[in-house]
């Protein structure tokens, strides 16, 4: 039974696929250029090439889709890579788990669970939702595993990672878009991951949403103050104006259409995994506390 992680390169998708290879199993790790985990079979290809998508998947039971481009690329190339993500695990007969995002709820009121309405208003809110229910209309077994903002290893992209982790751990003061002191929940990538294969190897997890476990909800205040305990540091965090964040944006791409997302930041963002552990089981996560030392770790290395 051969697992395949699509963008097994970077990211959420290297620690699946590492988490798989750890457990003994036969994992192919898909990417345009290579980096994959030592214990998978490392398959170099262009996702937005059907042929190769559909070459890379043969032969696999569960395809993880893992991979993502930057912002402004979204709306030339998701559709691109959803689709023949699809038509590669059709083609194998192979369940397909999308590692995915909340963004496709919109602006919410309330903690987020599988039941809350789908009311994007952005254009990424509404490419994600419209790609979501594609990937439903397929053939095959299809999960949604969304998770909220995520920290760790190999995180690369993180809000929590590259705005607050990484300066504090390199002796820098913290920064966040929003109000500090409202309440938003903080994923450890490597939860994250281990709650994806969870929802690829049981099939009662076909053809539904999931929201993956994480550790309790802080504010983003507390959060800090949490990382600076752990790593021995003091000072507020501070907060970037929205002004700053569109001014950044003319020079960093990942921010651009970033500002669409900022009720993520200005409203409480909390979200409700209770649905996979009452199916599932209890998935332990990893503490705040050893999650932050860990991630600012990688960051110093």
């Amino acid at each position: 039974m051969t697992v395949v992680v699509l963008g097994a390169g970077r990211g959420i998708g290297r620690e699946i696929a590492r988490q798989v290879a750890a457990d003994g199993r036969e994992v192919r790790g898909v990417s345009r250029s290579g980096g994959v985990p030592d214990g998978v079979e490392d398959v170099r290809a262009d996702l937005l090439d059907r042929e190769a998508a559909v070459k890379a998947v043969r032969g696999a039971s569960v395809v993880h889709l893992a991979a993502n481009v930057p912002y402004p690329s979204w709306a030339d190339t998701l559709p691109t890579l959803f689709d023949n993500a699809v038509a590669a695990a059709e083609s194998a007969g192979a369940k397909l788990v999308l590692a995915d995002n909340l963004y496709a709820y919109g602006p919410v009121s309330g903690p987020l669970t599988e039941d809350t309405p789908e009311r994007p208003v952005g254009p990424k809110e509404k490419l994600r939702s419209a790609l979501g229910k594609r990937l439903r209309q397929a053939s095959v077994p299809v999960v949604l595993a969304r998770s909220s903002d995520y920290y760790g290893p190999g995180g690369v992209g993180s809000l929590a990672g590259e705005l607050l982790l990484k300066p504090m751990a390199l002796g820098k003061r913290a920064m966040w878009f929003g109000p500090l002191d409202v309440p938003h929940t903080f994923a450890y990538l490597g939860d994250t991951a281990r709650a994806q294969v969870v929802l690829g190897d049981d099939p009662r997890a076909d053809g539904r949403v999931w929201h993956t476990p994480a550790a309790e909800t802080l504010t983003v205040r507390e959060f800090v103050a949490l990382a600076g305990r752990v790593l021995g540091t003091r000072g507020q965090p501070r907060r970037l104006p929205k002004a700053t964040v569109t001014l950044v944006s003319l020079f960093d791409k990942r921010l651009r259409g970033a500002g669409e997302l900022s009720h993520q930041q200005t409203e409480p963002w909390v979200v409700d995994h209770s649905a996979f552990e009452d199916t599932f089981g209890p998935l332990p996560v990893t503490p705040h506390e050893e999650a932050i030392a860990r991630t600012a770790e990688w960051y110093r290395g």
